[in-house]
């Protein structure tokens, strides 16, 4: 599959959908409408009361002979009981679990099926951040965003999602070529963006860091795992400097606490220059938006942290039309205005405890050991078998020499040093070598 899959798509028809009761209902009436083919391509089926009527529509859908294919994270979906997986299977649903344990998994080491994809007889699709399962808090449902698309556009997804489901299927699977779909009058241009750092695809990055670049007037992020690169958070303040008024809704509680307070080491630092910073505190904040300037604005699976950048395979869908920017841009004022405490520079830097920034100074150097471990695992395909040969002979050597430091220590802890030394040059090296390979 090339790098730029996806193009500029015009004349398509968009709605915006938040999670809830609305948005789950449209979901299963469209599986319910559903003719001929189905894919749905989710990190997490979880079979609470929404999964099981999910689980349900698709056994009938496929009883009817509809061609379904739903495709799970092998890790995200790692709690779906075998029976729910049999009965899938029964139905006829083709059943399949991305990137499971096997041999060919140490080529792209812990990389998962991040984006959320419905995508119904090649003419209606949900995407954006919302997972299967019926996430809410004191009732009150995760904010999370998500995209109906209908247009020419879902031709290229389709061919997308039969890709992704060929290559992770041991099985030979035919599909058949997508019919073109057609046009709206007065639909806005769209284009699916994909990240996938094994592939060496990362649009979403060159994206967000182009158009921060370029911004005039304004810059507003949702983000639910934030823990951005150094080099995205200078293009913020660098805007900011400039006149760009930037805001950052970001979630005041998180199903990973400790995730807020590694993020929360970071805000003194957009909070000294300028940036605004709101936090939603009605429900988890699971949702991932941007808009820039009053003409472009994204949505999808993204989070700005380093397991987005480099592990996950990630989509999300720009939007170029002025209208729904703006009609998008209503909606975060909504949530702001409705469910947000802006932090206070002087008492959110200055009125806080030493325990506090203790934690937030730990977790922070716990996330960044997290992000250059990934770095040096999940190293980038690559068609000269030299390299990927050195690849992994890199992480092999680094984690036996490992090994043997720490059998060694057991019995004399200066004999196992030298071990441990020798296993962190290589790794290091590893690191640098896929460092290099980056040209954003």
């Amino acid at each position: 599959m090339e790098h730029n899959f996806f193009q500029i798509s015009k004349h398509n028809h968009v709605e915006f959908y938040k999670d809830g009761p609305e948005y789950r209902q449209k979901f299963l009436k469209l599986i319910i409408s559903a003719k001929k083919t189905i894919h749905l391509q989710t990190y997490i089926f979880m079979m609470d009361e929404f999964g099981k009527q999910v689980h349900t529509e698709l056994k009938n859908a496929a009883t009817r002979g509809v061609n379904v294919f739903l495709l799970v994270d092998g890790v995200g979906t790692r709690l779906l009981d075998k029976n729910s997986e049999l009965e899938l299977i029964r139905s006829g649903v083709h059943f399949e679990k991305f990137n499971q344990f096997q041999i060919r998994w140490l080529y792209s080491w812990g990389r998962r099926l991040h984006h959320k994809i419905l995508l119904i007889d090649e003419e209606y699709c949900f995407t954006g951040g919302i997972n299967v399962l019926q996430a809410q808090t004191d009732f009150i449902p995760q904010l999370d965003f998500a995209l109906l698309i209908q247009g020419p556009a879902l031709v290229r997804l389709t061919q997308y999602c039969q890709l992704i489901f060929q290559r992770s299927s041991a099985k030979k699977i035919f599909f058949a070529s997508p019919v073109k779909s057609s046009s709206t009058a007065n639909g806005v241009e769209l284009k699916f963006l994909v990240n996938d750092w094994v592939y060496r695809r990362w649009q979403i990055t060159k994206q967000y860091a182009h158009l921060t670049k370029k911004a005039k007037t304004e810059i507003t992020i949702i983000n639910s795992y934030f823990f951005p690169r150094k080099s995205f958070m200078n293009q913020l303040v660098a805007a900011a400097k400039r006149g760009v008024r930037v805001r950052l809704i970001l979630p005041k509680f998180s199903d990973w606490p400790n995730y807020i307070l590694a993020s929360e080491f970071l805000y003194a630092y957009f909070l000294k220059n300028g940036v605004e910073i709101y936090l939603w505190e009605k429900s988890i904040l699971h949702g991932k938006i941007a808009t820039i300037d009053n003409s472009w604005a994204t949505i999808g699976s993204f989070n700005l942290n380093y397991t987005s950048y480099q592990q996950n395979l990630e989509m999300n869908v720009n939007i170029y039309s002025e209208d729904f920017t703006l009609l998008l841009k209503k909606e975060i004022n909504e949530i702001i205005a409705n469910g947000c405490e802006r932090l206070d520079p002087k008492d959110f830097i200055n009125n806080c405890s030493l325990k506090k920034k203790s934690l937030r100074l730990f977790y922070y150097i716990v996330l960044s050991v997290i992000a250059n471990l990934s770095i040096g695992l999940i190293f980038q395909e690559d068609n000269n078998s030299e390299n990927k040969f050195n690849n992994l002979f890199r992480i092999t050597g680094s984690f036996l020499f490992f090994v043997l430091g720490m059998i060694i220590t057991m019995n004399s802890l200066l004999k196992g040093f030298p071990f441990f030394v020798i296993s962190f040059f290589i790794f290091y090296k590893q690191i640098n070598s896929n460092k290099k390979k980056e040209t954003f």
